[in-house]
């Protein structure tokens, strides 16, 4: 266990400590009160009930109710606080971890990858609040339980300290064995419960080509394997358990039957012992076993916690590999021209340790002038989108520089980077919301006219139109409510409504037949008329007007020029051009 984990979560209640420290002193309450009825009992049956006494018996009830009375508001009262620091505790995790994430770069999500984030900020942050709260609630209990019913048993019968310890020994070994034997087995267990869960979300998401290639018994079966692992793995850890437990119990039994023995033979002799006081001795003997069973609840999820701490704070302790200038240099973006350098540049991604892999670009040298439309075409894992994707620094570059109007892209503003660059992607995202919300996304507080002029560019107006609410109609999460060459559309939508002087296209209308694609091009030269515009495609007909197109292969331009250039001098073009539209000059559809 890491230390420096619990060290560092309880610096998060740096100002709320006076709670813990009143959650301790009621554990410490509540503690006193529960030793204290055995005591009670012992007088009430020494001096009330064994002397024939009913006042001192009435005397003894009443304080032994208002012990329980206390002890159930103490444990209210604390359980109130534990719950308020298991959840202030994820709270503070998901809000800092969410945080984090916003500062990543595509590079850091890449490591870490978005499902794995995801399990961090829910399953993980679960586990630690559960723990908190546990820790809060009943970790204090152990030690003043512990010492108050050793010292007890000893004040009450001395000569029971003997048979007291060697139940705390005989019960501690049986939690070790549960530490090192069983609680292994439930970890297994949970990775199982993850396999299933995997094995079902694989499977539900891809329903439609299991029954399209008809594999329905292949997926039964693969489920069927690895729910037989889940219930291996879950039934041998109870069938351990199923013998801890009674010999637990047994334990415990056999310790209350030597103090009956014992005590009850001291008291027959005479010796100072009586009735009463045997019978605290066995009731001591049985609060031994609270700290104990608390330590075999404490201990597994410390332990759980403690590895997802880890994983939590791997994410709040990253790097982003991306750093906003620490001294911007001056950049209007009103004024910005919109004029792409790449100056020798190279670039290549990082592995999951952090080192360096292959190239995936080298040597880039490209100008591109304000307002000029390039396209860019070339296999896939050509160096298309990571070109384009150095441009508003989603990732750095290895080697060289990218600039716009001059200036290196490192040495300007995160924001007025990304509000200079407009980006549009192949598979579009979009957020739970209305159709308003998503074409305005990028630019709140915008205009009805200037949203319209947005949306009809990207030919989105017209079936926005068409549906009942317009505007104000619901987009479900990820957009699941639209057909793809829709999502597109409102995606293109939402990036033209920012007006970016530097538009990229990668790929963000594949959905959209040659017709509409290409009018969709059309419109928003018309509306951004000086906007320079990249466009990554794999249909010519994508780029076939740009004013330059590029071929890309292994991570370097292997051709330039017009499409009337590229097809009198690039092999590459021309093989392209002839799978696609068939050698036909002016064809307007894919073959």
């Amino acid at each position: 266990m890491n230390l420096q984990n619990y060290i560092r979560l309880w610096s998060y209640f740096a100002g709320h400590k006076i709670w813990i420290g009143i959650s301790i002193l009621l554990s410490l309450v509540l503690t006193i009160m529960m030793l204290a009825i055995p005591t009670l009992s012992a007088n009430l049956i020494n001096d009330g009930i064994t002397a024939g006494d009913t006042s001192v018996v009435i005397q003894y009830g009443e304080w032994m109710l208002l012990a329980a009375i206390i002890c159930g508001l103490a444990f209210v009262a604390n359980t109130a606080i534990a719950v308020w620091a298991g959840e202030y505790a994820a709270h503070h995790l998901r809000v800092a971890g969410y945080a984090k994430i916003q500062t990543f770069s595509h590079g850091n999500i890449d490591r870490f990858r978005s499902s794995d984030l995801l399990i961090r900020l829910t399953t993980d942050v679960l586990t630690v609040k559960n723990a908190t709260i546990q820790l809060v609630l009943t970790f204090p209990i152990v030690p003043f339980f512990l010492i108050g019913t050793i010292v007890l048993i000893y004040h009450t019968m001395p000569t029971l300290l003997g048979i007291t310890f060697g139940i705390l020994i005989a019960l501690f070994l049986l939690l070790i064995v549960y530490l090192l034997i069983v609680q292994p087995k439930y970890l297994i267990k949970d990775e199982r419960i993850d396999a299933v869960n995997h094995t079902l979300r694989e499977a539900l998401a891809g329903i439609r080509v299991v029954k399209a290639f008809v594999n329905q018994e292949y997926e039964k079966q693969r489920f069927r394997s690895v729910a037989e692992d889940l219930r291996v793995s879950a039934t041998v850890p109870q069938y351990m358990l199923a013998y801890i437990t009674p010999a637990n119990t047994l334990i415990l039994f056999l310790g209350i039957t030597a103090i009956y023995y014992t005590g009850g033979m001291q008291a027959i002799a005479g010796t100072g012992m009586n009735i009463g006081d045997v019978t605290a001795a066995a009731q001591y003997l049985i609060f031994i076993l609270i700290p104990v069973y608390l330590l075999s609840i404490i201990l597994p999820l410390v332990s759980s916690a403690d590895a997802s701490l880890n994983r939590i704070f791997e994410v709040l302790d990253a790097d982003p590999e991306i750093h906003p200038p620490e001294r911007p240099a001056p950049f209007d973006v009103a004024q910005a021209k919109g004029r792409v350098v790449f100056d020798h540049v190279s670039f290549g991604y990082r592995l999951p340790d952090g080192t360096a892999a292959k190239p995936v670009l080298t040597g880039i040298n490209l100008e591109i002038d304000p307002g000029e439309t390039v396209g860019i075409l070339g296999s896939t894992g050509s160096g298309k989108t990571t070109l384009v994707s150095l441009i508003p620094r989603f990732y750095d570059v290895t080697e060289g520089k990218v600039t716009i109007d001059g200036t290196d892209v490192r040495e300007i503003a995160l924001d007025s980077l990304r509000t200079v660059v407009g980006v549009c992607q192949q598979e579009p995202v979009l957020f739970s919301g209305t159709v308003r919300d998503t074409v305005a996304y990028g630019a709140p507080g915008m205009s009805d006219d200037a949203m319209h002029a947005a949306a009809q560019a990207a030919d989105a107006e017209a079936f926005v139109e068409s549906i009942p609410d317009q505007y104000n109609s619901r987009v479900a999460r990820r957009g699941e409510n639209f057909s793809g060459g829709q999502r597109q559309r409102l995606a293109i939508a939402r990036t033209l409504a920012r007006r970016p002087k530097i538009l990229i296209l990668d790929d963000s209308t594949s959905a959209c037949d040659v017709v509409t694609e290409a009018g969709i091009q059309d419109a928003i030269g018309e509306l951004m008329q000086v906007t320079t515009r990249i466009i990554i495609a794999q249909r010519i007909s994508s780029v076939i007007t740009a004013d330059r197109i590029l071929i890309m292969d292994g991570g370097q331009i292997i051709a330039s020029g017009t499409h009337a250039e590229l097809l009198r001098t690039s092999p590459d073009y021309q093989e392209i051009y002839a799978s696609q539209l068939g050698g036909i000059a002016g064809a307007g559809g894919v073959a």
